[in-house]
């Protein structure tokens, strides 16, 4: 078993091709971010690690700095010699995000003492639930919106404590796949999707970010512009996903009101400095 590095994104992408449609909804994050990527996408570094024992791909894993290292599922010891690789890519690993056992035996292959920073639910739309009608309407932002998205973008991450490194940049690759839904001509709430994965076992499209302003929630904005995402992915891939906070119920349950399930978890460790 031993740990390749790919040229760029797009001879990852091939590369892991089979691989990502056998599992096309854990593996999402992986592609998405390669898909990024191969269509204009730049971060400050990008590394490509396939997993390869006896010409067979059987693990996928990505970095883009200054984010953390992404795993899809695989065995322990090929994580382990994920961990390996990335030791020697030369910066810092800022955290360290997949399922549990592959994150802990990559964080051993860095050689880091690691804490648990989150865990997150997969859930996959199955049956599909209108939610009821609130007030407003959905609308596409437009470039004037870009710094109020910038913003919305900061406090998203900040809420779920997580990073983004522009926040302004992001938001202008994002605006053609986000929503606001609006009141009364002023926007209340925002979702959009991640860029729509090709894999051998389907198109796979992930609701997210989600976020409404603090002092907005509880009026249904948030649902709203949920399923406005979801039912513009419907007609367009085979699953609709997305990730979720599993300590926060509420969002939890507003997902399966509208016919997701969970079917994964996944953790992100950060470093501990202790």
């Amino acid at each position: 078993m031993h740990v390749r590095r790919a040229a760029d994104a797009a001879d990852f992408l091939e590369s892991t091709h089979a691989l990502r449609g056998s599992d096309p909804v854990r593996m999402n994050v992986i592609g998405s971010v390669a898909e990024g990527v191969a269509s204009g996408r730049r971060y400050e570094r990008e590394n490509w690690f396939v997993v390869e024992d006896a010409g067979r791909v059987v693990g996928a894993a990505v970095w883009t700095l200054p984010y953390k290292l992404v795993l899809g599922p695989m065995a322990v010891d090929a994580a382990r010699e994920v961990g390996r690789a990335a030791s020697e890519v030369g910066a810092t690993v800022p955290g360290i995000s997949g399922p549990e056992a592959e994150c802990r035996a990559a964080a051993e292959g860095l050689g880091v003492r690691t804490r648990l920073g989150m865990r997150e639910r997969i859930l996959v739309l199955r049956d599909y639930v209108a939610p009821p009608r609130v007030e407003g309407r959905p609308r596409r932002p437009r470039i004037a919106d870009l710094g109020l998205m910038a913003r919305w973008y900061d406090d998203f991450a900040r809420d779920a404590d997580t990073f983004i490194d522009d926040s302004r940049v992001t938001a202008a690759g994002n605006r053609t796949r986000t929503w606001f839904w609006e009141v009364d001509d002023v926007p209340v709430a925002m979702a959009g999707h991640a860029p729509i994965v090709s894999t051998p076992g389907g198109d796979v499209g992930r609701v997210g970010p989600v976020f409404t302003p603090a002092d907005l929630r509880g009026r249904g904005y948030g649902t709203a512009v949920t399923a406005v995402v979801t039912e513009h992915l419907l007609p367009v891939v085979g699953t609709v996903m997305l990730y979720t906070d599993a300590g926060n119920p509420t969002s939890n349950a507003i997902y399966e009101r509208l016919g997701y399930v969970h079917e994964h978890d996944i953790v992100e460790l950060v470093p501990d400095p202790t």
